[in-house]
């Protein structure tokens, strides 16, 4: 755990917004509820099943679904070159964690682009969703 750590650690700069913002921010832009979802992420982080790591206003949040595998989502307050390297530094320590796979559900192409962008391997399959619009299954091979 504490080679993650060492993977994680990045100075607090005047920059960095608490991660509830960050959280706040997310949420509200998907049109969801804040309590509902904060009492959800606090009840897997208590169980254990969920945690989060965070790259400078990026996490990400991921439920361990069974060893080396987890179901991630990345919530962001960084500009798009800052996240690219955020989005680097969460693989680089998914990949010290022992992680081999992360896989998402998003409607949001842009974060296929920002994973190809930080030059990570991943599967993208558009998938139908729910409400009939077009969602992509992300899959990331840890290497």
């Amino acid at each position: 755990m504490a080679d993650v750590m060492q993977v994680m650690k990045k100075q607090k700069g005047a920059e960095d917004v608490p991660m509830l913002d960050i959280l706040k921010n997310d949420v509200e832009q998907s049109g969801g509820d804040f309590d509902s979802v904060y009492a959800a992420l606090k009840q897997g982080i208590d169980s254990g099943k969920m945690r989060i790591m965070r790259s400078g206003n990026t996490l990400l949040i991921y439920t361990i679904m069974q060893p080396g595998v987890a179901e991630v989502h990345i919530s962001t307050m960084d500009e798009p070159n800052k996240l690219v390297d955020a989005v680097q530094d969460l693989y680089n320590a998914m990949k010290v964690a022992g992680f081999k796979t992360g896989v998402t559900v998003t409607d949001n192409s842009q974060i296929a682009r920002v994973l190809s962008a930080a030059k990570l391997p991943v599967k993208v399959q558009q998938v139908p969703g729910t409400q009939g619009q077009a969602q992509y299954q992300l899959t990331i091979e840890v290497k």
